[in-house]
């Protein structure tokens, strides 16, 4: 869906200008190449744009914790996180919770990917895609990682299993 709302808005930014040329300057102007030069411009930064949206994934190794999102990554150490306080969190519910300024992301209807400061002025990485089961994992210096996996529950007890602590 929120690729679909992109490529809608994109496909507006073309067409408008075009029709506006064409009524302006008649059907001969689309023979030019400055004609496409906007909208091939466009239709590469939606490519871009896209095939960045497709970029997603998480994984728990030695390392840690790596979340991989459209144009950043971030590992968290195992150590770093605050393990008894995570929860799995319906953002509908917990507002405070909710990425509210983008400082650094990428951000669609329904999709974040990257820094975002929330509701409640804390600082969070976030790579959510269902805003009904966030993983809110605290970290020690006070901000946050927020994902969508697929499972977060089973996430979170291999998180409790790597840090020694027993899963519930």
């Amino acid at each position: 869906m929120p690729m679909l709302i992109l490529w809608a808005i994109l496909l507006a930014a073309i067409g408008g200008p075009l029709a506006v040329m064409l009524g302006d300057k008649g059907l001969a102007y689309l023979a030019s190449a400055r004609a496409w030069l906007g909208p091939a411009l466009v239709s590469l930064t939606g490519v871009a744009v896209s095939l960045a949206y497709l970029r997603r994934r998480i994984t728990l190794d030695d390392a840690g914790l790596t979340i991989r999102s459209t144009f950043y990554t971030r590992t968290v150490a195992i150590g770093s996180l605050r393990l008894e306080s995570a929860r799995i969190v319906d953002l509908a519910e917990h507002g405070e919770l909710k990425p509210a300024l983008k400082t650094n992301g990428y951000g669609l209807p329904g999709f974040r990917s990257g820094h975002y400061r929330m509701r409640d002025g804390g600082k969070a990485f976030c790579l959510i895609t269902d805003h009904s089961r966030v993983l809110s994992l605290p970290l020690r210096d006070g901000s946050r990682v927020l994902i969508s996996p697929e499972q977060p529950r089973a996430l979170l007890a291999a998180l409790e299993q790597r840090a020694g602590k027993p899963a519930p």
